[in-house]
């Protein structure tokens, strides 16, 4: 990746924050009482896991809907997602280390690009789910945002100035809409969009639809460095952009 993800430069934001607030679905109901908030904290429990603060304890109740169990459906595919991402972290740092002995360097180089691949396919995927599952809990219809990919959740055309026709439509950004109540907007203007657009454009060019990193044949060991380099690049991004996403997590359950 070149430094790209440390050397990215701040981009100007300009979709619109609206007002929102937590609807019934924000919680976890067994009958007419509240058992607790309709998601798990993905993002908070990833990076504590990759601090080494914690383990990774994301199972979501078996318990059915009635008698409090989770209803949000981006809470189970964020945990899938989540725990996929926890062992492809351990496979890049293994494969990496490693000494394995009898791997030509074709498939050292084909390895690095699948782990490469795998590591930026994930974290673009754990924040779209991390940002979908808040939005479920909100006021906002779930139409507005579910077939959407994180550079549209992080800016894209009003729907409603879409539809009217005539004039532009100005920009609306729901990440920015979720983090507006908590007073967290500069944080994510300046600094967590920023990294999300990064990995998404990456995640795009790299690793997504027809594109993809070339093959360079080498040793076994210097395909193995540059694995480690990459790796280390996108993780400490990837663990800076959770960090900010925890806020909004903390701030969502406590308001719940």
């Amino acid at each position: 990746m070149s430094g790209e993800i440390a050397q990215s430069k701040e981009s100007q934001w300009h979709g619109s924050h609206h007002p929102w607030s937590f609807r019934p679905h924000a919680y976890r109901w067994e009958g007419e009482r509240i058992a607790g908030v309709n998601m798990l904290p993905l993002a908070t429990e990833l990076r504590a896991w990759m601090l080494q603060l914690g383990e990774l304890a994301l199972m979501p109740t078996l318990m059915p809907p009635a008698e409090g169990g989770f209803t949000n459906p981006y809470t189970a595919n964020g945990v899938t997602l989540t725990l996929l991402m926890s062992r492809v972290i351990n496979a890049s740092h293994e494969y990496a280390t490693s000494q394995m002995q009898g791997h030509s360097e074709v498939d050292a180089e084909i390895k690095r690009v699948r782990l490469y691949n795998e590591l930026l396919i994930y974290s673009a995927r754990l924040c779209e789910v991390a940002i979908k599952q808040l939005l479920y809990c909100t006021q906002i219809p779930e139409s507005r945002y579910e077939r959407m990919a994180l550079g549209a959740l992080l800016e894209s055309p009003c729907p409603t100035c879409k539809r009217g026709g005539g004039n532009k439509p100005h920009l609306v950004s729901l990440v920015g809409t979720l983090a507006h109540p908590y007073h967290l907007c500069r944080e994510f203007e300046h600094c967590a969009m920023d990294h999300m657009d990064l990995v998404n454009r990456l995640r795009n060019s790299e690793a997504a639809h027809a594109g993809v990193q070339r093959l360079n044949i080498r040793s076994v060991e210097a395909s193995k460095a540059q694995l480690m380099e990459d790796s280390h690049e996108i993780l400490n991004g990837f663990v800076h952009m959770l960090s900010h996403l925890k806020d909004l997590e903390q701030n969502a359950c406590g308001s719940g």
